[in-house]
């Protein structure tokens, strides 16, 4: 997406003064199609899940792969458990949190030597076998529902699957403007930041990435001019 160009990258504990612009949410889409794709229209990848060993190695990156492409590729869910059962070896959490949640990993994730699971990536698995076909095609979804075109995209339909919050600030100390991806509660825990500054004086608001929970994540504090004040990380609230 054309916007991603302008988060802002930060690199551990490096604390930056900010002013808040504004604060946009978004719905991220998927697109699922009106109508089902034909078993033989099934890309190749695809089908090597399918005709693969369930217990083998790799089987929750290949259950998550198979269940978000059922969902986009116009399964019902009732059908789409039926062939996904049959073909994974995965705890059933997988196919819920992935059927008609999250998006089919293009080919150029899928064609990446995988980390395991989530990671999409399988090359070290051997099913990536590209036909005649798969260079005219971003996804497995793209070919089995044969999407050339945005015209192509009107045989589905978009529902939105998550929602997002974006934080567009000016960085003092780079003189630059951006964004921060940031979830619901660090949204909340940043507007009682703003209140309590806006109530304040010689209040400073400052931005920072710190590890919760072992992962990085927007930390947002307010400062005086002088000395550190208060300092919160809303994963910890």
């Amino acid at each position: 997406m054309p916007w991603k160009k302008y988060i802002i990258q930060k690199k551990e504990g490096e604390e930056s003064p900010i002013s808040v612009e504004s604060i946009e949410r978004r719905e991220e889409m998927l697109w699922i199609s009106n109508e089902r794709a034909k078993p033989d229209a099934f890309p190749p990848c695809i089908k090597g899940i399918l005709s693969r060993t369930p217990e083998g190695r790799g089987r929750h990156r290949t259950a998550a792969i198979l269940a978000s492409f059922l969902g986009q590729a116009g399964y019902g869910r009732d059908e789409a458990r039926r062939i996904w059962s049959g073909a994974a070896c995965a705890e059933e959490r997988i196919f819920e949190e992935w059927f008609s949640r999250m998006h089919c990993p293009k080919c150029r994730a899928l064609q990446r030597k995988g980390r395991g699971y989530p990671d999409p990536g399988i090359a070290d698995l051997d099913l990536c076998h590209p036909d005649e076909l798969c260079p005219s095609f971003e996804g497995p979804v793209e070919y089995a529902c044969h999407l050339m075109s945005e015209e192509d995209r009107e045989r589905g339909s978009l529902t939105p699957i998550k929602t997002r919050y974006f934080v567009w600030i000016l960085d003092w100390s780079s003189g630059k403007e951006g964004a921060i991806e940031i979830s619901e509660k660090e949204k909340e825990t940043l507007q009682a930041l703003l209140e309590e500054k806006a109530a304040g004086r010689d209040m400073m608001l400052v931005y920072k990435k710190a590890r919760v929970r072992g992962r990085l994540r927007p930390c947002f504090f307010l400062r005086h001019q002088e000395e550190p004040r208060r300092q919160i990380l809303s994963d910890l609230m």
